[in-house]
Order: C-alpha cells, then structure tokens, then sequence
C-alpha cells in the first residue's frame, strides 16, 4: 500500500514540472505569452520603428547566472503584428536590429511583478539592454508589457539554466 501511495505521488509531482526560470523550456512559454499579449503582437506590429526590420531578435539571461545560457526570442513582423515564431535557448549571433537584456533573478521577477517599469529599471541600472535604443524609446508601452510578461509563465527561480 505504502509503494502505491508513493508511486502515485511521484506520477502526480512529474505532472507538475515548472520550467526553471529564463530556461529554454520557460523560452517556449514566453513566448505564448508574447503571441497572447495583443499590446506586443498588435501595437509593435504597428509601429514603424519596430517594424522597420522584418525580424528582430530578443536575447534574455539571468545576470546571476551565466551569459552562456541566454534564450532568444525571434519576432516575425508580418500582417500587421509582431509574432513570436521562437523562444528556446539562444542559437543565432545577436545583429544591429537585436535587443539583449539582462538582469538579476531578483530584479527580473521584480519587473515580472510590474513593481516598475523600464524607464526606472535602467536608470537605475537594475536591468542592462543593449540594442537599438531609439525604437527601444518609441516603444515604451510594449517595453513595459514585455517586461511584465516576464513574470507570466510558471517558473522556478531556485536554479540556473
């Protein structure tokens, strides 16, 4: 009785697997939650700065982990949105039109929380980006929105990639 109870335990626990936290797996569900978010999908698909290239990349690691492990997010702008045809972990050299950020666990789950937004995360130097910051700067609205989608995927932050 005793081997049945933890043997159903464990079929129960594996069911309940939570992608470790800026983690290829998590990669995935970011990006459902991108295609899912119409303030991404729908006003970058709009606008010009963003949509200037038909393609923008996203890199994203843990600052207190390793910059070895960053996950890309690819960004098809077709049709008049911005959709995620990509999220796992990095596989492409990051170009002039790409964006990479990085962050501590603990100021990435912050923003996740939308405890502040982008503006006041790099002034403060909380979240560090690198990329065009001109269309960064257009697009403050989805900026914050990404930021805060950060934070919708289930995830465990308790280890590195």
């Amino acid at each position: 009785m005793k081997k049945a109870i933890f043997l159903s335990l464990g079929i129960v626990s594996s069911g309940l697997a939570i992608n470790v936290f800026i983690g290829p797996e998590y990669a995935k569900e970011l990006c459902n939650v991108w295609n899912n978010t119409p303030r991404l999908t729908e006003e970058l698909g709009k606008s010009e700065s963003w949509t200037a290239v038909p393609e923008r990349k996203i890199f994203i690691y843990r600052e207190d982990c390793s910059a070895e492990k960053q996950i890309q997010l690819t960004i098809k702008n077709e049709g008049g949105k911005s959709i995620c045809v990509y999220g796992g972990p990095a596989k492409d050299k990051r170009g002039k039109d790409d964006f990479l950020m990085y962050a501590e666990t603990k100021r990435w789950e912050e923003m996740g929380k939308g405890q502040y937004g982008p503006m006041k995360a790099m002034m403060l130097g909380r979240l560090k980006f690198e990329g065009p910051k001109g269309v960064a700067m257009k697009n403050m609205g989805p900026f914050e929105a990404f930021l805060t989608a950060i934070g919708k995927p289930a995830y465990d932050a308790s280890k590195c990639p």
